[in-house]
């Protein structure tokens, strides 16, 4: 459907361009560097419109043959990965890996308690916030 809407955009501004050359059949003065030619400018619009078509068919044919070849090495380095990680099938799974032992705790070997990071830590209630005074009185 995307290649049927561009051909006949294309074609519509092809049209456009017809119509605007053939309106335009009035001899022009073009400076080329090495001298000057009258020539019309129904002859000057199309020669322009059919270069500069020419001009992005080309650069789009150059990236058409880059993707393609690029499209050619993905596939090759896809296969040689696909075959570098396949399981043979002959080993079973279970024989290549041990399975994980959940059964014993993980603990710590040092016998030797923590001791706190801070100093402020301590277990007398005034250093927790609390004010002795207030407390009695309640």
């Amino acid at each position: 459907m995307k290649a049927q809407r561009s051909l006949i955009l294309m074609l519509i501004f092809a049209v456009i361009i017809a119509i605007f050359a053939v309106i335009n059949v009035n001899p022009v003065e073009v400076n080329f560097i090495f001298g000057y030619a009258d020539v019309p400018l129904v002859l000057l619009i199309l020669g322009s419109a059919l270069f500069g078509g020419l001009a992005v068919g080309m650069f789009g044919i150059y990236r058409l043959f880059k993707t393609q070849r690029e499209v050619k090495k993905l596939r090759v380095e896809n296969e040689q990965l696909r075959t570098q990680t396949a399981v043979p099938a002959s080993a079973p799974v279970s024989a290549t890996t041990p399975p994980p032992a959940y059964d014993e705790p993980t603990v710590s070997a040092d016998p030797t308690p923590l001791e706190p990071i801070s100093d402020d830590l301590d277990s007398r209630s005034e250093s927790r916030g609390f004010r002795s005074d207030k407390l009695k009185k309640l």
